[in-house]
């Protein structure tokens, strides 16, 4: 069982999944019912493999298994819980966030497209932050940053249309503890909101809630 790690923080409950097992080593976790109707809906392994461990995580949070429905907009929900949720998944690992109130949850590997592309989903004061770091690591892993922290609050946020570029802006900060929370503040459409960053197995974790 490749269960990472639990972080239970800020009123939220935050499992983490390292993907190993095979399809078939997953479906004997989860409820015959749940897997059925997993394989009906999905064809892709790699998306097979996704909703199985999403479905996994919940069960290890909840102490039993639920089914994950979907608003119009893409959204998940829990079925029958009274309880927000918000899955990422990164190359090796699989991210659920169970909360009483609205969270965003991004996990992301640090990679040098994030520099490259970092104009495409930036504000202005956020590049101003990214070139002010001297050294390429600084500014590659300010850019991971910017856009882990986008990717959960969009997902906090829940509006479609939401533009990274100029409708969310975090405030600049100075990541130099990668292995303690570090916590900082955001914006989306002039709404306040606070994050927190933390380093698990070299991947970023970034959550957001609303102040």
């Amino acid at each position: 069982m490749a269960l990472e790690k639990v972080i239970e923080t800020d009123g939220a409950s935050i499992a983490i999944w390292q993907i190993e097992e095979s399809i078939e080593e997953l479906n004997t976790m989860l409820d015959g019912s749940i897997v059925e109707k997993i394989a009906e809906k999905y064809s892709n392994e790699k998306r097979i493999r996704e909703q199985l461990i999403s479905h996994i995580l919940i069960k290890e949070l909840l102490g039993e298994s639920k089914e994950i429905t979907h608003l119009p907009n893409g959204a998940p929900q829990i079925e029958g819980e009274d309880k927000f949720i918000s899955i990422s998944h990164s190359r090796k690992s699989i991210a659920v966030a169970i909360s009483d109130k609205p969270i965003g949850i991004d996990i992301e590997e640090i990679d040098r497209k994030q520099y490259k592309l970092h104009k495409r989903f930036t504000t202005p004061n956020e590049q101003k932050w990214i070139e002010a770091n001297s050294t390429p690591h600084q500014k590659q892993l300010i850019s991971a940053i910017i856009w882990s922290t986008k990717e959960a609050i969009y997902k906090l946020a829940n509006i479609e249309g939401l533009l990274f570029e100029s409708e969310i802006e975090i405030t600049p900060f100075s990541p130099t503890e990668p292995n303690h929370a570090i916590q900082f503040n955001a914006t989306y459409r002039n709404t306040p909101c606070k994050c927190q960053l933390l380093v698990v197995s070299c991947q970023l974790l970034v959550i957001s809630f609303d102040n």
